[in-house]
């Protein structure tokens, strides 16, 4: 381990004033901890390392819960390095009034399905195919539903749709100018639906669980894309967002009436990986093959029930190692790209720590706040940087502590966006990249 002495040690200083300092290294924020606290440098050692070992590696993300999501995900990108991905999304609708009545003999005009856009990911110029079907199964506002999650559906698609993206276009409709948005028309290949919500009877209009029950909703899923392609995003619990049913009846022409999409629905999305069968054969390599040494050039980390990274430090505890007692200035691990021309990176990443039992915990440090604790996008150095001060310093007072699985890192908010990133390892094959390091400031105490 490569150390720089700045201080020697030239007395001794008692176990418990060490451990009143540790108290207050840690309780301090941003800066190196314990600086301005140690009451005699020449009391100390204090030291920096930038080559502790890490064992790190990527792997696949189990599913995760997307149930009312602040988006919807749809979309089909097919990545250079994680291979072709696709997203879709089950809903229901609400009635927009209880008790509605189609008045005698009801005839479909159309029936139209509108999203509201909500950003997106990726290359929009490339043309995305909509496949809309019938949802069959019930799903519920107060049960968990998770990414891999299919229900059985119909098995006429009603869409068909093919159409470029214009996630950043005002929609216009009629003589207003709205934010943006896209009409899709679910009854030019097939009546069936709007003749099933047309035929609705009293009851099944009464209330709107009662329409639920007769019309579960709607599963709306993308056709893989050959090349570059988008996830994206809707928000479907806007006004603009709906589905509108175009009818006449024997008294009135030109009659409509909307199907809402509220934060009273039961929604989620649904995420396939296409099991990275076009995925770029090093990544396959480490994330399909379990190549664990692999992570040593790069790591991957991908949103949607993607990517993760598992990170270790086995000789961590080394450092405490022949009684020594050690107080942590200051821990930083540092995460570093090279510059990517095709997809931005996440705006956040998340760091936690493994509770071995496939549930994660927060770490001690990010209670300090965001600030301090870090994982927002730095542009000027690509890449990411968290502050792990707390968690070193417990892991070196508990040196014998069993129940240390390490961390891991992915993308936060991952079940509602489409970011990914890949990274330098902790040995990259080129000398010119910044590798994956943890950064410590410490100070050996001499009794």
């Amino acid at each position: 381990m490569k150390q720089t002495h700045t201080h020697s040690a030239l007395r001794i200083l008692p176990l418990a004033v060490l451990l009143m300092l540790i108290a207050f290294a840690c309780s301090k924020k941003p800066e190196r901890l314990g600086d301005n606290l140690l009451p005699d440098q020449n009391l100390i050692q204090l030291l920096q390392t930038d080559t502790t070992t890490i064992v790190a590696y990527s792997q696949l993300e189990d599913t995760i819960r997307t149930d009312e999501p602040a988006r919807a995900l749809f979309g089909s990108l097919k990545d250079p390095v994680f291979g072709t991905t696709k997203a879709g999304f089950y809903t229901q609708t609400r009635l927009s009034t209880n008790g509605h009545n189609f008045g005698e003999d009801p005839q479909l005009d159309s029936l139209v399905l509108q999203l509201a856009y909500d950003g997106y990911y990726g290359d929009t110029n490339t043309m995305q195919t909509m496949r809309v079907y019938e949802l069959l199964d019930d799903i519920f506002i107060d049960s968990a539903y998770f990414s891999a999650s299919e229900r059985n559906v119909s098995e006429l698609d009603y869409a068909n749709f093919n159409f470029t993206p214009a996630p950043r276009a005002p929609f216009v409709s009629g003589d207003d100018t709205l934010s943006p948005a896209i009409r899709i028309r679910l009854s030019d290949l097939s009546t069936a639906l709007g003749e099933k919500i047309l035929n609705a009877s009293e009851t099944d209009l009464e209330s709107a669980d009662d329409f639920k029950a007769y019309f579960k909703g709607l599963y709306v899923m993308a056709e893989s894309v050959g090349s570059d392609g988008a996830i994206l995003y809707f928000n479907l619990t806007t006004n603009l967002s709906r589905l509108t049913i175009y009818y006449s009846n024997e008294t009135d022409d030109s009659l409509r009436y909307d199907f809402f999409i509220t934060s009273g629905e039961a929604r989620y999305n649904y995420f396939d990986h296409n099991n990275y069968a076009d995925a770029d054969p090093a990544f396959q390599n480490q994330v399909l093959n379990n190549d664990t040494l692999a992570g040593r050039n790069s790591l991957y980390t991908q949103a949607m029930a993607g990517v993760k990274t598992k990170i270790h430090f086995p000789n961590l505890k080394n450092l405490s190692a022949d009684g020594k007692h050690i107080i942590i200035n200051e821990a930083k691990l540092l995460f570093r790209s090279t510059k990517d021309t095709l997809l931005t990176p996440p705006s956040q990443m998340a760091l936690v720590k493994d509770k071995g039992d496939g549930t994660y915990a927060v770490l001690p440090d990010q209670l300090e706040g965001e600030a301090f604790f870090g994982g927002k996008f730095k542009s000027s150095v690509n890449g990411y940087e968290f502050r792990l001060t707390r968690y070193v310093q417990d892991l070196l007072l508990n040196p014998d502590a069993t129940d240390d699985y390490g961390l891991y890192f992915f993308v936060l908010g991952a079940s509602a966006k489409a970011d990914r990133w890949v990274f330098n390892g902790t040995q990259p094959e080129s000398d010119t990249l910044q590798r994956f390091k943890l950064q410590l400031v410490y100070s050996i105490v001499n009794e």
